[in-house]
């Protein structure tokens, strides 16, 4: 009998942990959408210093926070989240605004994909 109580137990911490993970990947991967999207905002009113600066700040952020985020993930689609933020301030400090709105769309889709991930379909288990 304990070792059926202790089973239940295991059970339902894991499928707690498992909440949590997935709500917080998908809150963190909408807060990082909507940071990229008011950034987007930014540069299409001609304010570039202003998104040079929050793009600055969003790298920061990922960067510590990356760690907690892919635990359960593949790491390559971590990276290149982070490898497309970066490369998005690098093109706006350039004056490449197609290319910034290139790495942009490519982030926001990387964090979709992430996010996506997380959740309990046959796919994401098969």
């Amino acid at each position: 009998m304990k070792r059926i109580i202790i089973s239940i137990i295991i059970a339902i911490a894991v499928v707690c942990g498992s909440i949590f993970e997935i709500a917080f990947v998908s809150s963190k991967s909408d807060e990082y959408i909507g940071r990229i999207k008011k950034i987007d905002d930014l540069v299409r009113d001609d304010k570039t210093e202003a998104a040079i600066a929050e793009c600055r700040r969003l790298e920061s952020d990922w960067d510590k926070n990356v760690g907690s985020i892919d635990v359960m993930l593949i790491h390559d689609y971590a990276d290149s989240v982070g490898a497309g933020i970066s490369k998005m301030r690098s093109h706006l400090e350039n004056g490449s605004l197609a290319m910034y709105f290139c790495e942009s769309a490519d982030a926001k889709k990387g964090l979709a994909s992430i996010k996506g991930s997380e959740y309990p379909l046959i796919e994401n288990i098969l």
